[in-house]
């Protein structure tokens, strides 16, 4: 596997844009587009909120169509408690696309991040249309990254390359959020997270949906900024087979290599958002290990993951490993205390539930003052093993928050 410079458009035949039309007041970029050349096979994953915004139900009824060709999405507004006329103005934004590109309605996937309750300004969006059509490129990628940012401070994008045969296989990807961080989002029930992805690979819309549940599983499922799931949490893949290969149908060796590689840019992606947390200072991983089984050490690490005075400590640089514990002996899994180490970085805190006599507290300030702080939980109960990532909690974060909507 290649990683290579772009995103979106990276893959063959898909093309992208983005512009101001006058949503935000900041008058930055709020209009974005992904249009695939070919007809392409779809899939997403949503939020598993019950308050779902009015895209993610236009989505997730759009996604009943066997193919594909666009993504429109907007920026500084979230589109969602705003009843019928949310759910028309997400309807409208697709028809808008679809006449602009001749294509049906239901051939259009639509998503929306930005502030709760505030109507859509429809009129604006239509206006736009033309230039956000016209403007669509090989190269705008970049212009669709930049698009879909709220309180995101770098734009956050990755493509990478495989083979499959004599075939090359190219796949991108574009995210967002900082912010209302804590994806819990399901193929199979369908701030803000929000990531496109992008293959020209030819695969079935069955495997590729089973390839998509599996990469988020492990990626955007796994990290927090502030353990509040949004409304709008959305992932989307359009797949459109202009690379040629030998269709992907079943789960034989090639979709295995492409599930990895589609992992891979998921994974690479949920650490960007990490990373990028709203006021964040530092990028902390938790890795739980010896676990019973994968549920349990996913929702231990979780757990870890979401802890407030966790991720307060680590912005003070003060290795409170205390927390660690309690996080982990609160998450509903059950495991033995007596048996569980904790590591801050290469340094044993906690030895078979007992902490350890002698421990450099210097040494461990100085791995809290790093940029990545790594976090080792071993239950030695089993051979089962998860990975979270989160951020820090800082002033600035509070700062963000306690003004966003004024």
């Amino acid at each position: 596997m290649n990683i290579i410079k772009g995103g979106v458009t990276s893959p063959k035949g898909f093309l992208a844009s983005g512009v101001k039309a006058g949503i935000k007041k900041s008058g930055r970029a709020d209009l974005a587009l992904i249009y695939s050349e070919v007809p392409a096979m779809a899939a997403a994953a949503f939020t598993t909120n019950r308050f779902q915004a009015s895209p993610v139900k236009v989505s997730k009824a759009h996604l009943k169509a066997k193919e594909h060709q666009a993504i429109v999405v907007n920026s500084g507004n979230a589109n969602c408690a705003n009843g019928r006329i949310g759910d028309l103005d997400a309807l409208k934004m697709t028809e808008f696309i679809g006449k602009a590109l001749l294509l049906d309605k239901r051939e259009v996937l639509v998503a929306s991040t930005g502030i709760i309750g505030v109507y859509l300004p429809l009129e604006k969006i239509e206006t736009a249309v033309p230039e956000l059509v016209g403007e669509l490129s090989e190269t705008g990628g970049l212009r669709f990254a930049e698009a879909i940012m709220t309180t995101d401070t770098v734009k956050k994008e990755l493509a990478v390359q495989i083979r499959l045969g004599k075939a090359t296989i190219t796949i991108g990807g574009a995210c967002k959020g900082v912010g209302m961080i804590y994806p819990q989002m399901n193929t199979a029930r369908h701030a803000t997270m929000l990531c496109f992805l992008t293959t020209d690979a030819a695969i079935a819309k069955k495997a590729l949906g089973e390839s998509l549940e599996e990469a988020i599983g492990d990626s955007f499922n796994m990290i927090s900024v502030d353990g509040d799931m949004s409304t709008n949490d959305s992932c989307f893949i359009m797949a459109n087979a202009l690379a040629k290969n030998k269709k992907i149908n079943g789960k034989g060796a090639d979709y295995r290599k492409f599930t990895e590689a589609l992992k891979f840019v998921t994974g690479e992606l949920a650490k960007k958002l990490a990373r990028d947390g709203e006021g964040a200072t530092k990028f902390i991983e938790i890795y739980v290990t010896g676990a019973k089984d994968k549920t349990g050490a996913k929702a231990i690490a979780r757990k870890i993951s979401t802890s407030n005075l966790l991720k307060c400590a680590v912005c003070g640089e003060d290795p409170n490993w205390g927390r660690i514990v309690a996080a982990a002996g609160s998450s509903g899994v059950g495991f033995d205390p007596d048996k569980v180490d904790v590591y801050l970085g290469s340094l044993k805190a906690l030895s078979n539930g007992m902490s350890v006599k002698g421990l450099d507290k210097d040494k461990a300030h100085r791995l809290f003052t790093k940029k990545d702080v790594h976090i080792k939980v071993d239950l030695k109960s089993g051979s089962h093993k998860a990975t979270a990532w989160t951020c820090d909690f800082s002033k600035e974060y509070v700062a963000i928050n306690s003004e966003y909507s004024t």
